[in-house]
């Protein structure tokens, strides 16, 4: 059972994680820390329900963040990036999508709760989808945030490890509280609101970067946020993150989710290997190629590119591809492959 009663301790403990992380020089310690924090509470004490609301304002922080990074050459930067963008999220979903076949028979799940625990999207969106169609929504919702959590715990310390140049390269930007900044972040707010009216997906997120973005672009707003603020999103992030893991889904599903976190590795490790690829054919920043391509989420990915000083607005133009496209593919691609091959079968018996 949810209470309330323990929102502030498992609130307190992410923050103490976060900080300890940071202590040890973590990359993207704040979030790292607060996640496994988080996990760990939930799983040991009790479940825990992170309001809304503070999930939201933690994505607005992010968002305008990295809006206020994007600079007037932005499109300039795209270029051959305009194509490679929609294939690498093409590619990412028929990997998915392949992977959850080999999914239903090591993890003894059944074909639609595979299906969206497998297709690299929004956490919220695929656990909506699977239960229109039947599928165990607390175990694809757990999926996804092991996913996200694997590829947040293992790609900023191994960028770190085999790039050492990368921690030189980070902003050591304290920013500041200021009056643009304020401007900034209420024209977030407004974009996060008019994105969530429309039904857009990762609306607090997506909008604040993309309306922060244009006014930095055009030079109307120039900003940095506090170091302090960052941090505040991030433990929010990682407690939200960490919240997603829940105890008695671990209980019932324990071969499934190790099942599910060999073939999310196994899908990390085939982007990875698409992204040094791209980089070393076209000279590219192995750093920014690998969190393009990555299956992490789409505000995370663009942390962990901040935090190891690689492009974050390019991070961001993939890891949104990869996400509307998700959203929005998934239920189609579930129909045409599982419910289309369950309709095929069902005419050859009736031939036999």
């Amino acid at each position: 059972m949810n209470r309330p009663v323990h929102l502030l301790p498992a609130v307190v403990f992410a923050s103490a994680g976060g900080a300890l992380a940071h202590l040890a020089g973590l990359p993207l310690a704040w979030l790292v820390g607060a996640a496994l924090a988080s996990a760990i509470y939930t799983m040991t004490v009790a479940p825990i329900n992170v309001p809304q609301r503070a999930y939201r304002m933690a994505q607005l922080v992010v968002g305008t963040s990295v809006g206020l990074t994007v600079s007037a050459d932005v499109v300039s930067r795209i270029g051959w990036h305009a194509l490679v963008i929609p294939l690498g999220a093409a590619f990412s979903l028929g990997i998915g999508l392949l992977l959850a076949a080999p999914m239903t028979r090591l993890a003894k799940l059944d074909r639609s709760t595979a299906h969206f625990a497998m297709i690299p999207a929004g956490i919220s969106e695929m656990a909506d989808l699977a239960g229109r169609h039947g599928a165990d929504v607390g175990a694809v919702a757990t999926f996804h945030a092991m996913r996200v959590m694997l590829v947040v715990f293992v790609l900023p310390p191994l960028i770190f490890s085999v790039n050492e140049a990368a921690a030189l390269s980070v902003s050591r930007d304290p920013g500041a509280w200021t009056a643009p900044l304020a401007l900034a972040l209420l024209s977030a707010a407004f974009a996060g609101w008019g994105g969530s009216r429309l039904g857009l997906p990762s609306a607090w997120f997506l909008g604040p970067m993309a309306v922060v973005a244009l006014l930095s672009g055009g030079g109307l707003v120039a900003a940095s946020e506090p170091r302090e603020l960052i941090a505040v999103a991030q433990i929010g992030l990682g407690l939200s993150l960490g919240a997603r893991l829940k105890r008695e889904t671990v209980r019932r599903l324990p071969r499934a989710l190790g099942a599910g976190a060999i073939m999310m590795l196994v899908h990390a490790v085939v982007m990875a290997g698409v992204a040094l690829g791209l980089a070393i054919l076209l000279r590219e920043d192995a750093a920014t190629m690998i969190l393009s391509l990555a299956t992490g989420g789409s505000a995370e990915m663009v942390l962990t590119a901040r935090a190891v000083g690689a492009d974050a607005a390019m991070v961001a133009a993939y890891q949104l591809t990869r996400g509307l496209a998700g959203n929005a593919l998934a239920e189609r691609l579930h129909r045409r492959s599982w419910e289309g091959s369950s309709k095929e079968g069902t005419r050859r018996d009736d031939d036999d």
